[in-house]
């Protein structure tokens, strides 16, 4: 009875190990290119786009000129099987990772907030100095001394804490930081709530955002590759 239950038990374990998928590390997969993994077993949809987005009428409308675009959305269950260098990502944010024309043109995601620290520090040392920060401010007192030792020591260039003309304490912070490397834009936002400091980036490719073909990133005003 004892080897038949440890048989089952081992088996238990073979086809748990099995059918177990491998983890994908966003930090790992090289953008303009082709996946070399397939991310339909991964996703919890695949949208297919033809054509890219133009703004119309206040909205937005695609139109097709041959682009050929597949959305890979993660839901709280599959984002599981995300990583970013190592961190996990926020299941109640998800990610989306997309192609345009077989190359991959386009991620989107959050980590956890017990990890926005090291995943800064991630990009501050992969990439160096940032391109460009747009500088926000909030209420001192609306953050704790955890999460503004997190900003202090992750960008202390442009951290600071002082009075404004209301004589209330407020802190700078940069609010949207961006690197461009290999024609590929990586935009970090950052939204310190209280005691924790959320963390979302993206990264798109240059083709990708001059043809316009992802939504949110289809109104050209400011290009970051030039």
């Amino acid at each position: 009875m004892k080897i038949k239950l440890l048989s089952f038990t081992l088996l238990l374990v073979i086809l748990t190990s099995a059918c177990k998928k491998e983890v994908i590390d966003i930090a790992q997969l090289t953008f303009n290119k082709p996946l070399d993994i397939d991310l339909n077993s991964y996703a919890s949809r695949v949208e297919n786009q033809n054509g890219h987005i133009e703004v119309s009428d206040g909205g937005f409308k695609t139109v097709d000129k041959g682009e050929k675009v597949v959305k890979y959305s993660f839901d709280e269950k599959e984002s599981a099987n995300l990583k970013f260098d190592g961190a996990a990502i926020s299941p109640s944010f998800g990610a989306v990772i997309t192609t345009y024309n077989n190359l991959l043109s386009f991620a989107t995601f959050t980590v956890n907030a017990e990890q926005t620290a090291g995943s800064i520090q991630y990009l501050k040392k992969k990439f160096g100095k940032p391109d460009s920060a747009s500088v926000n401010n909030i209420m001192a007192e609306a953050l704790s001394a955890k999460t503004k030792a997190m900003l202090k020591e992750s960008f202390p260039e442009y951290y600071k804490e002082y009075k404004n003309d209301f004589n209330s304490m407020v802190v700078d912070y940069p609010q949207v930081t961006s690197w461009v490397k290999n024609d590929v834009l990586y935009r970090l936002t950052l939204d310190p709530v209280n005691n924790s400091l959320n963390f979302k980036l993206d990264i798109i490719t240059k083709k990708a955002f001059e043809d316009t073909v992802i939504i949110g990133y289809h109104k050209n005003i400011d290009n970051p590759f030039k």
